[in-house]
This record gives structure tokens, C-alpha cells and sequence, in this order.
């Protein structure tokens, strides 16, 4: 008669048994342990038609556990990270506690990092273990090279990419296929505003009233004349160029076959927006990230600005610690689904000690409850998905007048909008935003500097998109 046999294993106990080995006395040495693991298993047979259990004792030793790494490493990036980085040290070093961690704030904030780590990486030497990068820069060392490759081993971080904000991983991407930094945060972009200067002016401060007024760009405007006081010095915005720009902030300057995709109607009526507020004396005129405009900021100058999510961690560590319930949060009007900003931490290739480095980033960009500590710090949004799943983000902010900021954020974070970016954004940008300035200041046509803009990005990103075209395999 045949025989059939199945089994079906199960764990009933599980001993350990520990044997030690000790050096002599004269010599001592550290103490080897090793673990034998006695399993019983329940075997259950089935032989010719009867059911018979037996128990089997087996003996395993486990695998040790690997070294993990150790020594020193060197951040570079700008504030308010150093904060960010505080508030998760000491589980970094409960998790590994023979690395030491320094982090140095290059002055000038995202561009004196960059032009730092340019130069470094130029040079072959000075470099740091750790660099931030910001979305503005991202395209430039994508380009340039000198960065690990993350998704080669020993790294393998394309095992989170589904936990990333999938074009914030995209921006990282070269066109051939490497993971050159490793996304950090992102930044769902919002109005920021002074209740203190809206109630000044005889208007509702609390976020649904001031959402309503500023729902359309024409209600922007409408209020703006109502709040602005520019003979006693209080603008209602710092430059009017924000308008445009929040649609472009390095993002969708080209369409899918990488042409200029930026002269059209919409971004047109964007410009005479930004005219009109120009024209009608309602903004500053400032320049972003001076001291001035820091200052009007602070003292209430300024009533509105235009910016991602991180913008809140600025105001609360360094622009206006003080500033407590003098601000609030309401979504972009008529388009709020918009993006401004963020950064990535990558490791240069000639780090002395890549695998310390790894680790670092691991720990703090790949987990959830270091990630949700740096949020509710600084503000910084994360790219991580699985964060948002914290109550944190349904809970009131006290620097906003206990505002919920962050549920607004988290609903731009997972639907923002249309987002197409390459590595030409950078030059790109810059170049939209050189003859939005001119259109501004000498009082120039729309359609005229659209017409200007869209050369001038053929012409200064050429180059680059010839480049881009070779990677990517495609005949012109």
C-alpha cells in the first residue's frame, strides 16, 4: 500500500542553552558567548491512514549579529536643521552609540551649502560625510556627479521607495538610474499671515475667514488694499514675484518631451497678477532671505508670505521666536495644491566613512518616529508616507493660536497637484525668475516677458537638455 506522509510543524518550546568560554587570567580577554538553541517540534504523520505525532528535538546556533558601524562623521546643511538633528540624537545614539555625529550650519543658508559642496566635490577633498541638498540644487550634483550611488549595495535604499513621495524620489534620480541623495522633506506650500496686522486693519484673523477672503487671486488683491498701509510702512506682501512663482518653484518648466512648457495663458493671467499687486504699491519690494526682509517679517511689515510648510519651523527658531499666535495658515489661492521646496542628505563619494554615514540617514530619513520628531521641531514635512499616519498631524500647533496646520499640509502632501521635474529646473528657474523681476520692475508686458522667459530657458538650459537627451537614449 502506498504511503503518504504530511507534516505540519509547529514551535511548542524553545530552551537556550548558553556555553561560555573564558582566556586565562594572566590574559584576559572578552568573554565569547555563543547560543545553542534547542527547539522541540510537534511532528504530525499520517501513514497508512493513521495519525502519529513524534517530537523532535533541534539544535541551532543563530547567526551573530553584524558589527555595527562606529566612528566619526560631518554634516553640512543649513538651519534650522541643526535643531532638527538635536531633537533626534539620543535615539540615534541609543542605536549607535559608537558613532559620533557633528553637524556644522554653512552660512548662507541652502546656497552657501551648495556652493560649498560644489566646491568641495570640484576640489576632490574638504568634503563631509553628509551633505543637505535643497530642491533648488538637487538637479546640479545630479548632473555633476561625485555623490554615492544609494540604491548599489552595501545601501540598497530602493527597498523604500514605495514609502517616499514619489516625485520627491524622482528628483534624485539621474536619467540613467541612480539614487544620488535620499529624500528628506518636503514642503506642502501655504499662505502664511499675521492675524495681529489683519485685525490692525479691521479684518477676521481666525484661518476659515481669512481662507474665504483669500480664495481667489482676485480676493487676494481686494484684501491686500484693505490691509496694506505702505505710507506707515506695512506691505502686503514681501515681492509680488511670489505669485508666479509658487507655480514654478522648481517644477514644470518643461512637458514630458523636456520642451519649454511655460507660455501659456494661465501663466500669463499669473503675471498680471503679480503686475497689479506691483502697480497698486502692495509690496515690499523685498528681497527673500536678507535681513531686511527677516526683520519687516518680525515686526509685522509684512502681512502675507507665500511658502512651503518648513517656512513654520523658520519663524519659530530664528526669524520670529517671539511671533507666538501673531500668525496663521491658509491654503494658496485658487490652486492650493502646491509644492515649494525641500532637501535630500546625500553622501559624497570620497567620505571617509560611508557606512557611518548610511546609518545616519537610515535611522533618521527612513523611520517614522524620528521623522515625526523633526515635523513637530521644525516643521520640516516629511517625504516618509508612513508618517502621516501619527495623531501629531490632527493636533493643534501653539505657535499658530493653536491652529491644525498640519492637516492642511498633509492633504497637499498626498495630492499636490501636477508636479513634473527635471535636472534643467534649476537654470530653468532661474531664468523664469530673472525676467519675472524685469517684467516687475521696469514695468514690462506680460506676454512680452513670457515670450523672453521661454528663450531664455532654450538658451541657458541647451546644454544640459543635449545631455539629458544622450542618457536618455533619445535621437533629436
Amino acid at each position: 500500500m502506498s504511503k503518504r506522509l504530511f507534516y505540519l510543524i509547529g514551535l511548542v518550546v524553545i530552551g537556550a542553552m548558553v556555553l561560555g568560554a573564558c582566556a586565562p587570567a594572566a590574559t584576559p580577554t572578552p568573554e565569547v558567548v555563543v547560543e545553542e538553541v534547542i527547539k522541540t517540534v510537534e511532528v504530525i504523520k499520517e501513514v497508512e491512514g493513521e495519525t502519529i505525532t513524534e517530537y523532535i528535538e533541534v539544535t541551532s546556533t543563530p547567526e551573530p549579529a553584524p558589527d555595527k558601524p562606529s566612528g566619526e562623521i560631518l554634516i553640512w546643511g543649513w538651519p534650522a536643521a541643526d535643531q532638527a538633528f538635536d531633537t533626534i540624537m539620543a535615539g540615534f545614539n541609543e542605536e549607535y552609540p559608537d558613532i559620533t555625529v557633528t553637524y556644522e550650519m554653512i552660512p548662507g543658508m541652502a546656497g552657501g551649502t551648495r556652493d560649498a559642496l560644489s566646491t568641495a566635490l570640484a576640489a576632490g577633498e574638504g568634503l563631509p560625510d553628509i551633505s543637505m541638498i535643497e530642491i533648488n540644487d538637487i538637479d546640479r550634483f545630479v548632473m555633476q556627479g561625485g555623490l554615492v550611488n544609494l540604491l548599489q549595495e552595501p545601501y540598497n535604499a530602493g527597498k523604500y521607495e514605495d514609502d517616499f513621495v514619489a516625485y520627491k524620489w524622482d528628483q534624485a534620480m539621474t536619467p540613467d538610474g541612480r539614487l544620488l541623495a535620499f529624500p528628506w522633506d518636503i514642503g506642502p506650500a501655504s499662505l502664511f499671515y499675521r492675524r495681529d496686522v489683519f485685525e490692525n486693519a479691521g479684518l477676521p484673523s481666525d484661518p476659515e475667514s481669512v481662507a474665504e477672503m483669500l480664495s481667489t487671486w482676485e480676493g487676494f488683491i481686494e484684501t491686500g488694499q484693505q490691509v496694506a498701509d505702505p505710507a506707515n510702512n506695512v506691505f502686503w506682501m514681501g515681492n509680488a514675484s511670489q505669485i508666479p512663482y509658487i507655480y514654478y518653484a522648481h517644477k514644470n518648466f518643461f512637458d514630458e518631451d523636456y520642451n519649454v512648457a511655460i507660455n501659456n495663458p494661465e501663466t500669463k493671467q499669473l503675471l498680471e497678477y503679480a503686475k497689479q499687486v506691483r502697480d497698486l504699491g502692495l509690496d515690499a519690494q523685498s528681497t527673500f532671505w536678507t535681513e531686511e526682509w527677516y526683520s519687516m517679517l518680525a515686526n509685522g511689515q509684512i502681512a502675507t508670505t507665500i511658502s512651503g510648510s518648513w517656512f513654520g519651523g523658520f519663524l519659530k527658531s530664528w526669524i520670529d521666536p517671539e511671533g507666538a499666535c501673531n500668525w496663521g495658515v491658509a491654503p494658496i489661492p485658487e490652486d492650493p495644491q502646491q509644492n515649494w521646496g525641500g532637501s535630500f542628505l546625500a553622501i559624497p563619494e570620497k567620505s571617509e566613512n560611508k557606512e557611518a554615514a548610511w546609518a545616519f540617514i537610515e535611522y533618521t530619513m527612513g523611520n517614522v518616529e524620528p521623522q515625526n520628531a523633526i515635523f513637530e521641531a521644525v516643521d520640516y514635512f516629511p517625504a516618509l508616507i508612513p508618517a502621516y499616519d501619527d495623531p501629531l498631524y490632527n493636533e493643534p500647533d501653539p505657535f499658530f493660536c493653536d491652529q491644525a496646520t498640519r492637516v492642511l499640509w498633509a492633504e497637499i502632501a498626498q495630492s499636490p497637484g501636477l508636479i513634473f521635474t527635471t535636472p534643467m529646473d534649476s537654470a530653468a528657474e532661474a531664468a523664469f525668475n530673472a525676467e519675472v523681476a524685469k517684467m516687475l520692475n521696469e514695468d514690462l508686458d506680460s506676454q512680452e516677458t513670457l515670450d523672453a522667459a521661454e528663450q531664455a530657458i532654450q538658451e541657458q538650459t541647451a546644454q544640459d537638455r543635449e545631455f539629458l537627451m544622450r542618457l536618455l537614449g533619445i535621437e533629436e
